[in-house]
């Protein structure tokens, strides 16, 4: 039978049991609850404010840009031949060839988009101001219009002088811009021989200009006339009617007529020399050979081609370098061409002037179409609209 326990020996495997798993358990228990106590002695965390939703950015304000006028128009002016304007060039060829009339050109820049545009150009010279109506979509203009001549005026402007001409924009009526040139206007009695064209760097060759200082309707003729058939070397003057030695009498008629009336051979031939671009010569009309009683060889050829032209021959002025004389055909419809020497007016007879006009002629004649040769056909010349100079009253008439 087993021994009893005792008291001492009950209390080892308490002691044991509670050594090895009592007091561990009681120990978990205890960090529980000392680690639930702390933890319930912890402040509780702070929430973190909620964020307010962003808004959208604002659009930025635009940045005032800094007033910025529109450019003002512009405008400028310019005359042709550096501003030399002929008064003979307008009126022989200003009718029949209009580019020839507008001697102006007007450029305009930084027009206004919108309005109506207008361009005015006022000239003493004008019969009235020149107003033309036009479009600028790019801004900018350049306008050569046909300009209002006055030729009344033109043709009696005797001396050089200058002259202002005023172009004025206007737009919607109101005046934008202005520009102001001063041309220098030559004498009527400027007959334009050559003309510089600097794009080809030629010489253009305008003896025919000369044809229009030939006026077969010049009213001193029917009076030269008369006093050649008071002469008596012929009765009237018929012109091709009664063949070519007959037209020789009537030419040899109005030689010695200017003779007899003191006409001479005089060395004049000036011109202003104011453009390198345009050669002039100065050129007599018919009253004022007659009237002066002098002549240079191209204001004698001239007047005997008025004349001839006149009683129904077909006259010609011929160039050589320096030189000018007159001839004619033998027959209305072209032929032979029978020319005289006018530098012997007043000293010499017509039979002289007749052989020397035959010899200058033959030199002449191979030479044609080389520079300061050439045969002016004032019936030709007038087909092509070359118009006479009209006939001015001067003082002395």
């Amino acid at each position: 039978m087993p021994a009893p326990l005792t008291r001492n020996s009950s209390r080892r495997p308490l002691s044991a049991l509670t050594r090895f798993v009592v007091v561990p358990l009681l120990l978990v228990s205890l960090g529980v609850r000392i680690g639930m106590y702390i933890e319930s002695r912890r402040p509780a965390p702070r929430a973190e404010p909620a964020q307010p939703e962003q808004p959208p950015p604002a659009p930025r304000p635009e940045v005032p840009q800094p007033f910025r006028p529109a450019p003002a128009a512009v405008c400028e002016m310019s005359g042709a031949f550096q501003n030399n304007i002929y008064p003979s060039l307008l009126l022989s060829f200003g009718v029949s060839y209009p580019e020839y009339a507008r001697c102006l050109t007007v450029s305009l820049r930084d027009l206004p988009r919108s309005g109506s545009l207008q361009l005015r150009i006022d000239s003493a010279l004008f019969l009235q101001p020149m107003q033309v109506a036009f479009n600028a979509p790019s801004g900018s203009a350049t306008l050569n219009p046909e300009l209002p001549w006055n030729y009344d005026a033109l043709r009696r402007t005797m001396q050089v002088g200058p002259q202002s001409f005023v172009a004025t924009l206007l737009v919607d009526g109101r005046q934008q811009a202005q520009a102001a040139l001063v041309c220098t206007v030559h004498s009527v009695n400027e007959a334009v021989t050559r003309i510089f064209t600097p794009a080809t760097g030629q010489w253009l060759d305008t003896t025919v200009c000369f044809a229009a200082f030939v006026n077969e309707d010049h009213p001193w003729i029917n009076t030269l006339l008369q006093e050649a058939i008071s002469n008596g070397s012929v009765h009237s003057f018929s012109g091709y009617q009664y063949g070519p030695q007959s037209a020789a009498q009537q030419v040899q008629a109005i030689w010695d007529a200017l003779a007899a009336r003191g006409l001479s051979y005089v060395n004049v031939a000036t011109d202003s020399g104011t453009s390198p671009l345009v050669s002039t010569q100065y050129v007599r009309f018919l009253d004022q050979s007659v009237h002066d009683q002098g002549a240079n060889c191209v204001d004698a050829s001239v007047l005997f081609a008025s004349i001839l032209r006149r009683i129904g021959l077909r006259p010609v002025l011929l160039f050589r370098p320096g030189h000018c004389f007159t001839g004619y055909y033998d027959a209305a419809e072209g032929g032979r061409i029978l020319a005289f020497e006018t530098t012997y007016l007043g000293m010499a007879s017509f039979a002289s002037a007749a052989a020397e006009g035959a010899r200058e002629l033959q030199i002449t004649l191979p030479y044609l179409g080389s520079p300061q040769y050439a045969v002016v056909d004032i019936a030709v010349c007038r087909q092509q609209g070359i118009s006479p100079i009209p006939y001015q009253p001067a003082e002395h008439d």
